[in-house]
């Protein structure tokens, strides 16, 4: 018996490969490529991508994560399943076994092993969806994919950024100055909404499914005190696909050299005067050359309990003070 194991597995591992090659064979019309993006049926009547084709009626479209869910019609949809190895990756010149490293964090997507270095998706060995993968290798589950099902593309915050580490576990590194949220950067995560010693994963889903006006109760640890409070939830504007650096919520978004590359015609930010290609350059006394900086220099502000009052920003060469406005 012993010596039919290995052989067993061969033949399973086999099969299994033979499996995901065959899953486009399996399902005719259900894996289509738009514009050079693929594509992959969830229901008869809707696909699901990375991007949201042209001339396409959008039904979902969740900005942060980078899916998007548009109509069409398929005789026989890809089933969703929990991203549970084994998983393979296609479409590819071969399908692979991919290795997962991390799974994704609320809006943050999962990493896999090695680079994909092209879109694609994970099959289980049922040819059941797994998950979407983008061309670096960050990938989102079926969960995702089923919120864009039920319509859901708003995520929560609580003007707190995190950080995690084997010495230290959950502790919070940035802060919203605008939201002023009672927690200090170094505060160590306790409990949050009723999870005790969270991990990060675990933290950032907790606060990515907190309804609209619930208050989340944090327990951390602060030196030697142990401090209890609650943190509102809000609307989540940056992070994921997009900048991430708190002023997301005047409707500005930024590249990673700080140049506005979106606005809100309705937003804060445009009816103050600032303009798509304007690029931020200092927040009060402090320059600022990445959205990092920028989370850090604002996180100062909040631990002195203010906002800034300046900022200097430069457009087509000329440089101006305007400060967004406090909410």
């Amino acid at each position: 018996m012993q010596r039919a194991l290995p052989l067993l597995s061969i033949l399973l591992l086999f099969h299994t490969a033979l499996f995901a090659d065959s899953c486009f064979r399996f399902f005719p019309g259900s894996y289509v490529v738009i514009d050079g993006v693929p594509a992959y049926a969830v229901s008869k009547t809707a696909f699901v991508s990375l991007r949201c084709p042209e001339g396409r009626n959008v039904l979902a479209h969740d900005r942060l994560r980078g899916l998007c869910l548009f109509e069409g019609e398929a005789e026989r949809p890809f089933l969703l399943t929990d991203a549970k190895p084994p998983l393979f990756f296609c479409p590819s010149k071969e399908p692979r076994k991919v290795t997962l490293l991390s799974y994704p964090a609320g809006i943050e997507p999962g990493r896999v092993k090695d680079s994909i270095g092209e879109e694609g998706a994970l099959f289980s060995s049922c040819c059941r969806l797994a998950g979407i993968v983008d061309a670096s290798g960050g990938w989102f589950g079926s969960d995702a994919i089923a919120d864009l099902l039920r319509g859901r593309v708003c995520h929560a915050d609580t003007g707190l950024r995190f950080a995690e580490s084997e010495e230290s576990g959950v502790v919070v590194r940035y802060v919203d100055p605008y939201l002023s949220p009672p927690l200090l950067p170094g505060d160590r995560i306790v409990e949050a909404g009723g999870v005790r010693d969270p991990s990060l994963q675990r933290l950032e889903k907790r606060i990515d499914r907190c309804a609209k006006g619930e208050a989340l109760a944090f327990a951390v640890q602060r030196g030697t005190q142990r401090v209890e409070t609650e943190v509102p939830c809000r609307k989540r504007m940056g992070g994921g696909k997009l900048s991430d650096t708190f002023l997301e919520r005047f409707g500005i978004w930024f590249d990673k050299k700080l140049r506005i590359v979106e606005i809100d015609p309705e937003g804060e930010a445009f009816a103050a005067g600032l303009r798509n290609g304007d690029r931020l350059l200092r927040i009060g006394s402090a320059d600022v050359a990445s959205q990092r900086d920028v989370l850090a220099c604002l996180t100062r502000f909040a631990v002195k309990k203010s906002v800034p009052q300046n900022m200097l920003w430069e457009r087509a060469g000329l440089q101006f003070f305007l400060a967004l406005p406090s909410l």
